[in-house]
């Protein structure tokens, strides 16, 4: 019975690993195809969107690209950080519509285009937008592009923007 069970898993989890790779639906074109992005920067760490004009970090606050992936770790900050550092610097955090602009809507994981957003952490990530909350704000899951109100004091991955 006990090597049953072990089997039964191990077939699970490949099983699963297998869905989880086939996450595109074939015969559907991509929304978000690579031709949508260009490097907007030598370095590649800035990624402008040819349809909106927005330019996005590659990576998640805390990773570096480093020419072919994002390394390191990505730093989960609470809203009010996010917003802080991002005033420091160039960039802003996206609105609820901009963060979604990056989904793939003919993939169910990763949601992201791979080729330009793809080798970072699946997670929540903030948005700017309020939802009539002084406590809350909208957040977009990278992984699967679902929608949720959280509280601000939550640490959450971070991806600025900017015009």
């Amino acid at each position: 019975m006990k090597y049953f069970l072990q089997f039964t898993a191990l077939s699970a989890s490949l099983l699963f690993s297998t869905l989880l790779q086939a996450a595109c639906f074939p015969d559907t074109p991509l929304t978000r195809p690579d031709s949508r992005y260009e490097a907007a920067n030598a370095s590649g760490t800035e990624v402008k969107d040819k349809e909106t004009g927005l330019v996005w970090q590659r990576c998640v606050y805390g990773m570096k690209w480093d020419g072919a992936a994002c390394s390191g770790i990505a730093i989960a900050q609470d809203w009010k950080t996010a917003n802080k550092f991002a005033l420091d610097a160039k960039w802003r955090l996206p609105t609820q519509a901009e963060l979604e602009g990056l989904s793939e809507k003919s993939c169910s994981e990763l949601a992201m285009n791979s080729t330009w957003f793809g080798s970072g952490p699946s997670g929540w990530t903030w948005t700017s937008t309020d939802m009539g909350s002084t406590d809350g704000a909208v957040v977009v899951h990278s992984g699967s592009a679902l929608i949720a109100n959280l509280i601000k004091k939550i640490p959450l991955y971070v991806r600025w923007v900017h015009n």
